[in-house]
């Protein structure tokens, strides 16, 4: 008895799925190897300035020309830095992490939405419970390396930029992925210079930070990755099993 569509090959809407996993994963195929890399040269330069910094009780040399520097910025800008660094203070961050998720659901990317959630949060969990107590680095009395606000502050800037990475044309991609990065890495330079003005950490606390937020997202990107398929929708709709 003749059946109705297309023959299961190259034509039929099952077919070739997984070759669909790729635009919906949060590291596609172009952006593997780049991101990475990117994640293992973060991880050596957090240890490297880890190992320097280790059992450190004051600020060493670099840390007070950081200092000097940005207290003769900030001296002709009073009242300036308090409302800057109001952008790493959790409210602020939380408030930028729902929107997230919000968009991601309204586009029905719940992968992305899980790294919003997931990426600033287990970077700054696995910063606060292991990476300090491991360095042991103090800054008035508190654990400081890496920063914790610097951190999670990274980690949301680093997830609007694989997305924007890992969804741009072809043709745009280049353009768009360098202006999001400009943009996140001016943002975070304004924070941290904040930061370490108000003497909340060390600038050597923010630059570790800022390179374990890199490696820590990609991380968990890269693991959210391993789970194509596994969204409920893949058991109803076949043509939607790797849109996760």
């Amino acid at each position: 008895m003749p059946t109705s569509g297309p023959p299961r090959g190259e034509g039929h809407p099952t077919s070739g799925i997984v070759g669909r996993v790729e635009p919906h994963r949060l590291l596609p195929r172009h952006l593997l190897l780049p991101a990475v890399a990117a994640a293992v040269v973060s991880f050596g330069i957090v240890a490297l300035v880890g190992r320097q910094v280790a059992g450190e009780r004051t600020a060493g040399r670099v840390d007070r020309a950081a200092f000097a520097v940005a207290d003769a910025v900030f001296d002709r800008l009073p009242g300036v830095a308090g409302p800057l660094a109001w952008a790493s203070r959790p409210v602020a961050m939380i408030s930028v992490i729902v929107l997230m998720v919000l968009a991601a659901l309204w586009a029905r990317r719940p992968r992305v939405a899980l790294l919003a959630v997931l990426g600033p949060v287990i970077t700054a969990g696995l910063n606060s419970w292991v990476l300090k107590p491991v360095v042991d680095r103090t800054h008035d009395g508190y654990l400081a390396y890496p920063s914790g606000h610097t951190a999670t502050l990274v980690s949301i800037f680093t997830v609007f930029t694989l997305v924007t990475a890992a969804n741009a044309p072809p043709g745009r991609r280049l353009a768009r992925t360098a202006a999001t990065a400009a943009a996140c890495l001016a943002l975070i330079a304004v924070a941290v210079s904040a930061i370490v003005v108000l003497r909340f950490h060390y600038l050597t606390d923010a630059v570790g930070a800022f390179f374990w937020a890199i490696a820590g997202v990609v991380t968990v990107a890269a693991a959210l990755d391993l789970l194509p398929g596994t969204h409920p929708r893949a058991r109803l709709t076949p043509l939607r099993a790797y849109r996760a």
